[in-house]
């Protein structure tokens, strides 16, 4: 990850924009290739998960095509085998993973884009040309939803300008730190390093609760569209 050298609005990161991308049934035996293509392309992979969908998983994926005709043969097909779910970043993400997509019809990607991944990977049938191989998100808040479906937990958000990590360090890390290494100095410790990571723990005032459930209480994240929080939706 590169890092920002300047406070000016002008700098953007080169991985600020995140969109999702599928490997569908029909390509998830060419996931290694596929994800060999996309990061050649210039794309970081920062998150992948593989997971098999029930059909009202599939359903509440695809809602935006509910009432279309083709939209029972989708449910049943996006639920019929493993997919790889994964969340790409670089700069003007989603349009740059649409144009590497190429057409969702199959004929018309063959035909004119020969070389998008829709083309190399995707099947004609007698039922349709929604066998493309690999989906992609249409835009900011499909992105958004479509991510948080499969990872409920990403934050999705601008990243920090140089003068803003400043200001939170200020603000929230200085206090605890600079009382520590003062300490530190003071002490000598033979260990300094277990020592700091001791007294740290000690006087954190932001320690987070540590959960007493235990490993079979804690149920598998299961797909779905949760309410995105404020965190997540700005920009």
């Amino acid at each position: 990850m590169s890092t920002i050298s300047s406070g000016s609005d002008k700098e953007i990161h080169a991985y600020s924009e995140r969109t999702l991308a599928i490997i569908k049934p029909e390509a998830y035996e060419n996931a290694e290739d596929i994800e060999n293509h996309i990061r050649d392309h210039g794309f970081m992979i920062l998150a992948r998960r593989e997971v098999r969908l029930t059909a009202e998983q599939a359903a509440e994926l695809y809602r935006g095509h509910y009432g279309h005709h083709h939209f029972p043969h989708l449910v049943a097909h996006m639920s019929s085998g493993p997919i790889i779910a994964m969340v790409l970043a670089t700069r003007n993400c989603i349009q740059k993973w649409r144009v590497l997509l190429g057409p969702a019809r199959v004929a018309e990607a063959q035909a004119y884009w020969p070389d998008s991944l829709r083309a190399c990977y995707g099947r004609r049938t007698k039922y349709g040309d929604y066998f493309n191989a690999l989906h992609g998100s249409e835009n900011y808040a499909e992105a958004l939803r479509e991510i948080h479906f499969f990872f409920p937990t990403m934050v999705i958000g601008p990243l920090l300008r140089h003068w803003q990590v400043g200001d939170y360090i200020q603000k929230h890390l200085t206090s605890t730190l600079l009382p520590a290494l003062t300490a530190l100095a003071q002490e000598r410790p033979a260990e300094p390093i277990l020592w700091l990571a001791d007294y740290l723990k000690q006087h954190n005032t932001n320690e987070p609760e540590i959960s007493t459930k235990s490993l079979e209480e804690i149920e598998e994240k299961r797909c779905h569209t949760p309410s995105p929080s404020q965190l997540s939706l700005a920009k």
